[in-house]
C-alpha cells in the first residue's frame, strides 16, 4: 500500500489555525474598558461599596486620568449598563448599581463619605416623620450606613440642636427613657411621644 501524497497547502492551513486560533479567540472575548468599568461598579455595589472616579485610576483598572470622564460618558450611553447610576457629591462623583444599592441609600452613603452628618441625621428624621410617619429611634444611627458610636452621635446631636436650620428636629422619650427624634414640621409632639411609647413599651406588652 502506497502512502498518499502530502497536501502541503492543507497542512499549512491547519498549522496556521493552530498557531493563531487561541490568540484570535482571546482578542474577540476580551472586554472593552467600558464593560470592565461597568462590571467593576456592579461588583463593588454588590459588596455595598460606592465607587468614585478615583477608583478607576487605581488597580485593577489603572486608567489614565483623562480616560476616566470619557469612559463614564460612554458608560451612560450603554443600554446594558442602565442600572448604573451617577451621583455628584460635594467632593466627588459617585457611581453605583441600582441592582444592589437604592438611590436613597446611596444618597445616605455619600453623605457619610463626605461627612455631611448633621444634614444626614436631620433629613433622615424628617423623612421618617413625613413618610411613615414615625419618630426615629436614635439607635438607627449606630447601624449602616451611619455606623456612629454613641459618643459620636451625642456630639453630633449637640451640634445639631444649636443650628437654626435644624430647629425642627426635636427629641421625645418613651417611659423606659429610650430617646427618639422627630421633625415638628411633619409630626406633633404628642403624636411622636405616643408612637415612641408604643414602639418601646406598648408593642411588647400587646404582641
Amino acid at each position: 500500500m502506497q502512502d498518499e501524497p502530502l497536501n502541503e497547502d492543507l497542512i499549512k492551513e491547519e498549522l496556521t489555525s493552530y498557531a493563531f486560533g487561541d490568540e484570535v479567540e482571546e482578542v474577540i472575548e476580551e472586554p472593552d474598558k467600558v464593560t470592565l468599568i461597568g462590571e467593576f461598579i456592579r461588583d463593588r455595589s454588590y459588596e455595598g461599596i460606592l465607587t468614585n472616579a478615583e477608583d478607576f485610576i487605581d488597580e485593577p483598572l489603572s486608567l489614565e486620568v483623562e480616560e476616566v470622564l470619557q469612559m463614564i460618558d460612554e458608560l451612560k450611553m450603554r443600554e446594558e449598563f442602565s442600572d448604573i447610576c451617577i451621583s455628584k457629591g460635594a467632593e466627588k462623583i459617585y457611581l453605583f448599581s441600582e441592582n444592589y444599592i437604592t438611590k436613597n441609600y446611596a444618597k445616605m452613603m455619600i453623605s457619610v463619605a463626605e461627612r455631611d452628618l448633621l444634614n444626614l441625621i436631620a433629613e433622615t428624621v424628617r423623612e421618617e416623620s413625613k413618610i411613615y410617619p414615625r419618630p426615629t429611634d436614635v439607635r438607627l444611627f449606630s447601624k449602616a450606613p451611619f455606623n456612629l458610636s454613641k459618643d459620636e452621635f451625642k456630639e453630633l446631636y449637640l451640634q445639631l440642636v444649636k443650628k437654626e436650620e435644624y430647629s425642627d428636629i426635636q427629641e421625645t422619650r418613651a417611659s423606659n427613657n429610650a430617646p427618639y427624634l422627630y421633625s415638628e414640621k411633619f409630626m406633633k409632639k404628642a403624636h411622636a411621644a405616643s408612637l415612641a411609647e408604643w414602639i418601646e413599651v406598648g408593642a411588647e406588652q400587646n404582641p
